[in-house]
């Protein structure tokens, strides 16, 4: 025990001196104290002053004591804080633990697609209130497009604004003074709408109003496109509908034919040339007038009529005249009109003959034949659309000529000389022939080989019926033959005698040759009456008569062939001077048919024709075969016609003092009659 006192004392004591040194030195150098943060207190923030919409921006987040001094050591806090944001802000982290800080400061990233005020707060977990909050203003992006708000229809002329609204990336309006300075502004679609006051466009808080009109109808897109950026932006369709009626258009043929109907076509229109496809809707109807002598038909016309603002009219007028047709609105002057129309007569319906008040027997005297159609107009084209026309009186005599060709008219009137034999009152009447032709031959029946003696197509001509018909049914004929042989018994001895001595002091007897002519297809195997005979040989005494007995053996076979051996005979006895000549040929065509005309000279009792169908190179021809007779006219003729092709004239090989005619048939399936009408060959072609 005393062991461990003393060693205690030993111990003691150099504590002591350790002790007393060490507080020697204290004093000389002074001490080191170390000051820690104290609690938490308060949070403090750096953000930026204003945040670009759709781009993220870091908030730093510090924490401070009571003192304000930082506190390193956070960590060591254990706290965790939940972080708010307003509006349609993104906040990355959505907590705060003591160990998110580092150093005492921890980051926070944020990031809203909506230009606006973004309210940030910072609250302990589990805490209500913040323990820091601000404000973080969030502004537009750049332009990035343009929204334009147009009205959905419009009228043609009238003005209209479109709202204009410069739109970033994420759809905020951007509010830039310099968007309106390099603008192109274009429009696509059947309406033309255009700016008003240039192409300058004012932008407040990032919106603009332009005003458009378009005076074209229809509908349209409006594109506004910032050439810096390349933004663009595009309106609704806009459909631009017609203004008001203003005027109707009116169409019509420059001809048109008296009672038959025409199309006229009536347009509504408004004042910028827009078809108004609703008048049928928002008119009124319209009348029709003429400038004419008569009305026209129909003479109104109902809203309903107009279909997509065109009515489709078929209009009859019935007077032969150059009109206007004018067309007016119902409830309003607004009207329109056509240009001149030339109407033109309708088909030939009858005559006027007009007449001197006397004449002398024997003696020439003037006529004039005026055609009409059924509605009174004078038949003005009568040479180009009608037939040939024939004379009759109630007198006991014929008039000479009796037969008017078309082409002797003249703006549908007819002056002739004519002659009449007896001394007695008497009216002309005249008559149109081939209203109803039959018996049409088509080229593809190709009949051959069929003569027609002209003098019967004379005597048809003559006669009251006087309707040609066709060669073909030539079987029908006794009937008007009987006619004639009874009318030229009951002719007393006295009054033929007196009119053959008339007739020698003309021209050529026509109407006695005619019954003569008629009588001996009748009487072929019968004695001829005497005066008959004298009828054809006392015009004519100088005519040797054997020609006339070999045309009458000549009608009694169907084919014109002579043997060998009877030519030589011929020959010798046909002088030039009986030889009918074709001297001339023309051509009359009409729309619908076409009239080739043979002129012959020095007509004889013995001539006859014949006609075949014959294909010659690839083509069709109508061959008219004419005996006895000698071409004095050129060889070929070339017609502008849509019937007729090449007309050839060649003398017959055989020397059997003919000649054959060729007419080259243009159309498939053309129809032709062929009549002998006094010094004429008529053939008629048409179409079935």
């Amino acid at each position: 025990m005393k062991i461990h006192s003393r060693f205690g004392r030993f111990f003691l004591g150099i504590f002591l001196v350790v002790s007393l040194i060490s507080a020697i030195s204290h004093q000389a150098q002074g001490g080191t104290v170390v000051v820690k943060p104290g609690q938490f207190d308060h949070f403090t923030v750096q953000l930026p002053d204003k945040a670009v919409a759709g781009e993220n921006f870091i908030v730093k987040v510090q924490a401070y004591d009571l003192n304000n001094n930082l506190i390193t050591n956070f960590i060591d806090t254990g706290k965790e804080f939940r972080i708010d944001a307003g509006g349609s802000a993104v906040v990355q982290p959505l907590t705060l633990s003591a160990a998110s800080f580092s150093g005492g400061t921890a980051s926070i990233s944020i990031n809203s697609r909506k230009a606006e005020k973004v309210v940030f707060s910072i609250r302990e977990v589990g805490g209500t209130v913040p323990v820091i909050s601000r404000e973080v203003l969030v502004v537009p992006n750049k332009l990035e497009h343009f929204i334009l708000q147009a009205p959905a229809s419009v009228r043609a002329g009238a003005k209209f604004d479109i709202r204009i609204i410069a739109k970033d990336l994420f759809d905020n309006t951007v509010d830039d003074v310099e968007i309106g300075r390099n603008l192109k502004v274009t429009t696509s679609g059947t309406a033309s709408p255009g700016m008003i006051g240039g192409s300058g466009i004012d932008f407040k808080n990032g919106t603009a109003v332009a005003t458009f009109v378009s005076e074209k109808a229809g509908s349209s897109l409006i594109e506004l496109q910032e050439l810096t950026s390349g933004s663009r932006g595009r309106s609704n369709e806009v459909a631009v509908t017609p203004a008001g009626l203003s005027l109707f258009k009116v169409q019509a043929p420059k001809t048109a034919v008296a009672g038959e109907a025409f199309d006229l076509i009536i347009s509504a229109y408004d004042a910028y040339d827009n078809l108004i496809d609703s008048y049928s809707s928002s008119g009124a109807g319209a009348t029709l007038m003429t400038t004419g002598n008569t009305k026209i038909e129909p003479s109104s016309l109902a809203p309903s009529d107009f279909k997509n603002g065109q009515a489709l009219v078929k209009a009859v007028y019935e007077k032969a005249e150059d009109i206007v047709v004018m067309v007016k609105d119902v409830n309003s002057d607004k009207s329109g009109r056509t240009g001149d129309i030339q109407i033109t007569n309708a088909a030939p319906d009858h005559f006027v003959v007009v007449t001197p008040d006397s004449a002398v027997s024997g003696q020439r005297f003037k006529i004039k034949i005026e055609a009409y159609d059924r509605f009174n107009n004078i038949a003005r084209n009568y040479n180009l659309a009608g037939n040939e026309v024939v004379l009759s009186t109630s007198g006991t005599s014929f008039i000479t000529p009796s037969v008017i060709l078309p082409t002797e008219f003249m703006n549908g009137i007819a002056v002739v000389d004519v002659l009449y034999d007896r001394a007695e009152s008497f009216t002309i009447s005249a008559k149109m022939i081939g209203e109803k032709r039959q018996g049409k031959l088509t080229v593809s029946d190709k009949e051959q080989s069929r003569e027609v003696p002209h003098q019967r197509i004379v005597t048809q001509v003559v006669e009251k019926p006087l309707k040609p018909e066709h060669k073909k049914s030539e079987v029908k004929r006794p009937e008007p033959k009987k006619e004639v042989v009874s009318r030229t018994e009951e002719k007393k001895p006295d009054e033929e005698a007196t009119r053959r001595s008339a007739e020698q002091k003309r021209e050529k007897p026509v109407k006695p040759e005619v019954k003569q002519a008629e009588q001996r297809p009748v009487e072929q195997k019968q004695e001829k009456p005497r005066h008959t005979e004298k009828a054809v040989e006392e015009p004519k005494p100088s005519k040797p008569a054997k020609p006339v007995e070999l045309a009458k053996k000549e009608e009694k076979k169907p084919e014109i062939k002579k043997p060998e051996s009877k030519k030589p005979e011929l020959k010798p006895e046909l002088k030039t001077d009986q030889l009918t000549a074709v001297s001339k040929i023309a051509a009359i065509e009409a729309k619908n048919k076409a009239m080739l005309v043979i002129n012959l000279s020095d007509v004889q009792s013995q001539f006859e024709y014949r006609d075949t169908v014959e294909t010659r190179a690839g083509k069709e021809w109508l061959k008219l075969a004419l005996k006895p007779a000698v071409r004095k006219t050129e060889k070929s003729f070339k017609f502008k016609s849509s019937f007729v092709g090449d007309v050839l004239v060649e003398e017959d090989r055989s020397g059997q003092n003919a000649v054959n005619v060729y007419i080259e048939l243009l159309p498939a399936g053309v129809t032709f009659d062929i009549e002998r009408i006094r010094n004429t060959l008529i053939v008629t072609l048409s179409r079935p």
